[in-house]
């Protein structure tokens, strides 16, 4: 069945831009920041809506607190979460967009931000 949470890396917010903007209703977007201080990239996503659709577009968020340190950084918990990753599914995510995502929505999922029967879909771009 279709998703009902769909997850995308963001480095300069278009994949998200995009993607949010082809859901449809009940289906929601979270982009997850790869940049330290990343919040600005909100402001871009919609700028980039505006642009392309006349007005943000489908409902979306953006979460930066799984940067690890930056764009291109490392950390060596993004290093195990990545080898664990790939142990267990046969596929080494890459560390500077995917594996930040991966993690990020592992939290999020360990947070109890989507309810119980919430169907995940992790964009993987890289």
């Amino acid at each position: 069945g279709a998703a009902d949470v769909v997850a995308v890396a963001c480095g300069t917010g278009g994949t998200l831009a995009g993607l949010a903007a082809g859901l449809t209703p009940g289906q929601r977007a979270v982009g997850f920041a790869v940049l330290k201080g990343g919040a600005f990239l909100a402001g871009d996503v919609e700028r980039l809506q505006r642009e392309a659709f006349g007005a943000r577009t489908g409902d979306w968020e953006l979460e930066d607190r799984f940067h690890f340190g930056g764009y291109a950084r490392r950390t060596p918990e993004l290093d195990a979460f990545a080898a664990d990753f790939g142990a267990r599914h046969g596929i080494v995510p890459d560390r500077v967009y995917v594996a930040k995502m991966l993690a990020g929505l592992l939290a999020l999922t360990e947070e109890g931000r989507f309810a119980r029967g919430t169907a995940l879909a992790a964009v993987v771009t890289g």
